[in-house]
């Protein structure tokens, strides 16, 4: 009986090691990758995607409105802002994403 408790609490342990290790190389791999994909909203680039390719201004401000991170007003003041680019060789797709980070505040978005 007894060696069979004392195996049964060093399977405990080793499991409780191999699990900790999992987390530590996950920590790292995110680390790796970079915490920037983790606060991006994929709305924004769609929005983007659409105003380069010359969508109604209508229809990308409801791809917008539907953004967690902008409410009307900083949607309005992202439109203003891109509206300018639309005529870059890109579209204007920079120049949005651009005009989003300024309106944020901080450079969150990328041209990918």
């Amino acid at each position: 009986m007894e060696g069979l408790l004392r195996n049964t609490g060093l399977i405990s342990i080793l499991l409780v090691v191999l699990y900790s290790i999992k987390k530590i190389y996950d920590v790292a791999d995110m680390r790796k990758a970079g915490m920037q994909g983790c606060y991006e909203n994929k709305d924004i680039y769609k929005a983007a995607l659409k105003f380069a390719q010359g969508a109604p201004e209508a229809e990308i401000r409801e791809i917008l409105s539907s953004s967690y991170e902008l409410d009307d007003r900083q949607v309005g003041q992202t439109m203003q802002l891109a509206l300018a680019s639309r005529q870059d060789g890109d579209g204007g797709y920079a120049a949005f994403l651009k005009a989003v980070n300024q309106v944020l505040g901080e450079d969150r978005y990328y041209v990918k």
